[in-house]
């Protein structure tokens, strides 16, 4: 185990290093990065990002198994709808999860995923109250622009200390707008998100049947960006 002073000099280190950038057009994976001075540029990723709300109450009221139960059918639920859209899951955090999209089409991909997860966390919730477990309330943030991957951690060991982080104002806007979400206004987007999906007019995200915009637009004021013109829906998909 490094010393208190081998850990500060270390530090030291790592903020007087320079580093490359190497644009990818793909996802990385953990293993797809090194602790060498390189980070990987995605240039243009949206972002989904999904908050579970009330999990403290949630695993307050039901036993440890139930607990286990209603997170795993969570998750399932989401990691299959974002790679039914060729999406890319990346970063368990505690209730939060996030996913990546890149390549033709991704806005709308992933916006079509967030309403396929709404529809599917529906489902659970009839499951839910038929045994009469708190239901899940959740808030699904989409945003896009471009990304730095690294890696960080413990270099030379083994991989439970080690992970990538992805940094950039798609990832802290997906973040933040997902906390607007609750029901019925589950699913929260970015301007640009929404110029992408009109321009795309793919997945059946962006117009009902007769024309209408599924989308309400409000003003917010987030952290990352200041005062911000987002989109909003209740809109899903039935499973």
């Amino acid at each position: 185990m490094a010393t208190n002073q081998e850990t500060l000099n270390k530090i030291k280190e790592y903020l007087n290093q320079s580093y490359t950038k190497e644009e990818t057009r793909v996802v990385p994976k953990r293993t797809a990065l090194t602790f060498g001075n390189t980070i990987k540029i995605m240039p243009h990723t949206v972002v989904l990002y999904v908050d579970m709300r009330k999990s403290k109450k949630i695993l307050s009221d039901a036993t440890t198994f139930w607990s286990v139960k209603i997170h795993k059918s969570f998750l399932l639920a989401l990691t299959h709808c974002v790679e039914k859209r060729e999406g890319h899951m990346r970063s368990f955090n505690g209730d939060g999860i996030m996913a990546f999209f890149v390549g033709e089409n991704a806005a709308s991909r992933a916006v079509r995923a967030a309403m396929d997860t709404k529809g599917y966390i529906l489902e659970l919730n009839k499951e839910l109250k038929k045994s009469e477990k708190n239901t899940i309330d959740f808030g699904i943030g989409i945003g896009q622009g471009k990304i730095q991957v690294a890696k960080s951690g413990k270099a030379g060991d083994d991989l439970t200390k080690q992970d990538l982080i992805w940094v950039g104002l798609p990832v802290y806007v997906a973040v933040e707008l997902s906390e607007f979400g609750k029901n019925l206004y589950n699913i929260w987007i970015s301007p640009n998100v929404r110029t992408s999906i009109g321009k795309e007019d793919y997945l059946k995200v962006t117009y009902d049947d007769d024309g209408n915009s599924k989308w309400y637009k409000e003003k917010k004021k987030l952290k990352s960006v200041g005062e911000y013109e987002v989109r909003y829906t209740s809109w899903y998909f039935n499973i």
